[in-house]
C-alpha cells in the first residue's frame, strides 16, 4: 500500500522546520544577538561616557542682568538765534575737547545790532548829563525864588527817566553781545561729537533741531535694574555687619559683551534711585567705567555682572552634567567601581560653562558630563576623565582648584560699595 501524498507532503515540512526551530531558540538563549553565545554568556561593553571631577572654587557671590550704556554728558548742541550756519570746525565722529569751536553762525547782523546797541548806550549817557545840567539850573533859580517848584519836580524826574533810559540801553548792549557770542558754538565738554544734522548754508533757529551731538566717553556708565528684594537683603547684612563692626561688603561690576568676552575693566558701582518703580518692582543702579579704548558706546547692551562681599569657597561642576525633570535638578555620579548613581542637587551661580553646586554633591567625586544619554543608573559605564577648559568661564576674580594646573582668573580689586547693592 502507497503512503498518502498529503502525508508525504506534511512529514517533509515537519522535517525541514526544525532547523528553522533550532536557530530561534538558541538567539532567543543568546539575547537575540547572532554572535552570542547561547545562555547569555557574551555580553555588551559598557557605554563610554566622559566625566569630570567636582572642582573647589573660590567664587564671589555675584548676579547678572542686563545693562545699558549711557554716556555720562550726552549734549545736543543747538542754535541759540537764527541765523545763517557759515562754518563747521569738526571731523564728524571725532573727538574734540571742552571750548573747541564747532559751529559759526553768520555775525554780520548780530556786530551791527551790537554796534547800534553802542550808539543807543551813547545817546542814553548824554541825555542823562544833560538832564543832570537841567537839574542844577532848576535848583539853583530854585533857591533864588525865580522857578517854580514844579520847575525842580520837572527837571527831577527828567534826570530820572534817563537814568533809566541808561540801564535799558546797557541792557540791550548786553544781549546783543551775548547774541554775538551765541554765532559760535563751542564743545560744553571732552567728547565724541556724532554727525552733523545740518550743512553749511543752512538757516538754523533754536527751533530748528540739534545740530549735532556730543558724548562723553571715558568715563562712562552702565545702568540696569535691582529687585528690591536684593536691596532689601543687602541692606540687612550691612546693618549686621555694622553692629559686628565689620567693614560693609564690597561690590564690584564686571561686563560681558554679546560675544562671550569680558570687558576688561572693573567699574565701581556709584548709584542707586532713591524709589523703586512700582510696575517692576526694582530700583535703577549704575557704575561707572574707565573707557579708554572706546568700546562701550551710549546705547550700547551688555550683560552686568555684580559681586557682591568677599569670594567664597564652593564647588563647581560643568553645565552640560546638570539635567532636570519633574522633580528637580540631578546629575548622574559614577562611583569607584564605574556605577552610575542619580543624585539630587540645589545649584547656585553660573560661571561660564560651570555651574555652583550647592548642596548634593561632594570635592572630588566624577560626574558625567558627555554621554550622559548612554548612562542609566544602577548600570556600568566606561570612564573617560578629562575637565573641560576653561577652568571657570566666569567673571574675574574666580579661581578654580582641585586638578594640578588649574588657572587662576586674574584677581580685581574690590571697588568701595554704597550703602545697597547694585545686585542684577
Amino acid at each position: 500500500m502507497h503512503p498518502s501524498p498529503l502525508r508525504s507532503v506534511a512529514s517533509r515540512s515537519a522535517s525541514s522546520a526544525l532547523p528553522l526551530v533550532s536557530v530561534l531558540l538558541a538567539l532567543a538563549c543568546s539575547g537575540g544577538e547572532p554572535g552570542a553565545s547561547p545562555g547569555g554568556i557574551g555580553t555588551a561593553p559598557p557605554p563610554s561616557v566622559t566625566v569630570a571631577r567636582v572642582l573647589s572654587a573660590r567664587l564671589p557671590e555675584e548676579y547678572e542682568r542686563v545693562g545699558q550704556v549711557q554716556a555720562i554728558a550726552d549734549v545736543e548742541l543747538r542754535a541759540r538765534i537764527e541765523g545763517f550756519l557759515e562754518e563747521r570746525h569738526f571731523e564728524e565722529g571725532s573727538e574734540v575737547e571742552s571750548g573747541q569751536l564747532l559751529f559759526t553762525i553768520e555775525r554780520a547782523p548780530y556786530e551791527a545790532r551790537v554796534a547800534e546797541a553802542e550808539a543807543q548806550l551813547a545817546r542814553a549817557q548824554a541825555n542823562l548829563k544833560d538832564a543832570g545840567l537841567e537839574l542844577g539850573r532848576a535848583r539853583e533859580l530854585r533857591r533864588k525864588d525865580v522857578a517854580t517848584q514844579a520847575t525842580l519836580d520837572t527837571a527831577i524826574a527828567r534826570q530820572a527817566a534817563q537814568k533809566a533810559e541808561v540801564l535799558a540801553a546797557e541792557a540791550a548792549l548786553r544781549q546783543a553781545r551775548l547774541n554775538l557770542d551765541y554765532t559760535e558754538i563751542h564743545a560744553p565738554v571732552t567728547g565724541r561729537v556724532g554727525r552733523a544734522f545740518f550743512s553749511v548754508g543752512d538757516l538754523v533757529e533754536p527751533d530748528s533741531g540739534p545740530l549735532a551731538t556730543l558724548a562723553t566717553m571715558d568715563p562712562i556708565h552702565v545702568y540696569w535694574q535691582v529687585p528690591e528684594g536684593a536691596i532689601l537683603d543687602f541692606r540687612r547684612r550691612n546693618v549686621a555687619r555694622e553692629r559686628e563692626g565689620e567693614e560693609p561688603l564690597e561690590v564690584i561690576a564686571h561686563l560681558r559683551f554679546g560675544d562671550g568676552t569680558f570687558y576688561e575693566h572693573p567699574g565701581v558701582w556709584n548709584f542707586l534711585d532713591n524709589r523703586v518703580d512700582p510696575t517692576t518692582g526694582t530700583q535703577t543702579a549704575r557704575a561707572e567705567f574707565p573707557n579708554p579704548e572706546g568700546l562701550l558706546l551710549p546705547g550700547q547692551y551688555a550683560a552686568v555682572i555684580v559681586q557682591v562681599g568677599e569670594p567664597r569657597d564652593a564647588l563647581i561642576i560643568p553645565q552640560a552634567g546638570v539635567q532636570e525633570d519633574q522633580a528637580g535638578r540631578f546629575v548622574l555620579v559614577v562611583d569607584d567601581e564605574d556605577m552610575v548613581e542619580l543624585r539630587r542637587v540645589e545649584m547656585g551661580a553660573r560661571l561660564g560653562i560651570f555651574w555652583e553646586a550647592r548642596a548634593g554633591l561632594a570635592e572630588g567625586e566624577r560626574v558625567i558630563y558627555q554621554g550622559v544619554q548612554k548612562a542609566r543608573p544602577g548600570g556600568r559605564v566606561a570612564v573617560v576623565e578629562r575637565t573641560p577648559d576653561p577652568p571657570v568661564g566666569g567673571a574675574p576674580g574666580a579661581t578654580a582648584t582641585g586638578r594640578p594646573g588649574a588657572d587662576a582668573a586674574a584677581s580685581v580689586p574690590p571697588a568701595p560699595a554704597p550703602s545697597a547693592p547694585p545686585e542684577g
